[in-house]
């Protein structure tokens, strides 16, 4: 009798262990149709024609379009949300960001970008240094050609980004100043 209880409880270990190597080889659940249109909704926009050649920033071969997409919970009247924005965003909150690099050959070289926020519209080189650094990242490469970021605006005014070319000392030509404002009214 205890070698048959024995045997039981060694067939219930071993299902239990086969179970766990099973479980932890498994690819992980999918989302759901529901789930991932509650996600990728927030950001899902069909109107690209509305992108101006103002939202190209820079100098050959250092050129990146600057396209801003946000979806707040209250709309301004009479503002289009199906659109990119570049040099003037309407409302505080979510805001998703794309910068596009235009020539391929970019894609090979590392990209530091930084999001300030300072106190004048197009300010210079000395301001920025000053201003305060909202978001950094770096990138080795940028094999899609383009970076997105999500950035959670709190505060109205005035932001650049700046994209510097190349991971090191850049010259004045690797680095792309990208002015924009938040939140005050179009």
């Amino acid at each position: 009798m205890k070698i048959n209880i024995l045997k039981l409880c060694a067939a219930l270990v071993s299902l239990l262990i086969g179970y766990a190597i099973v479980h932890s080889l498994s690819p992980k659940k999918e989302l759901t149709t529901l789930e991932e249109t509650t996600i990728i909704e927030q950001f899902q926009f069909g109107n690209e024609a509305d992108l101006t050649p103002e939202c190209i920033y820079g100098t050959p071969p250092y050129e990146v379009r600057f396209s801003a997409y946000q979806r707040p919970d209250e709309e301004l009247k009479d503002v289009n949300y199906q659109r990119a924005f570049c040099e003037k965003l309407p409302n505080l909150g979510a805001t998703k960001i794309t910068i596009d690099f235009i020539d391929s050959e970019l894609r090979e070289r590392p990209v530091a970008l930084k999001f300030i926020n300072h106190d004048e519209a197009n300010p210079s080189a000395d301001i920025l240094a000053t201003g305060q650094v909202i978001n950094e990242s770096f990138h080795h490469s940028i094999p899609r050609g383009f970076i997105q970021n999500r950035l959670d605006f709190s505060k109205a005014g005035f932001y650049t980004l700046v994209v510097e070319f190349g991971g090191g000392v850049v010259s004045e030509d690797e680095i792309v100043r990208v002015p924009f404002e938040v939140g005050r009214a179009l």
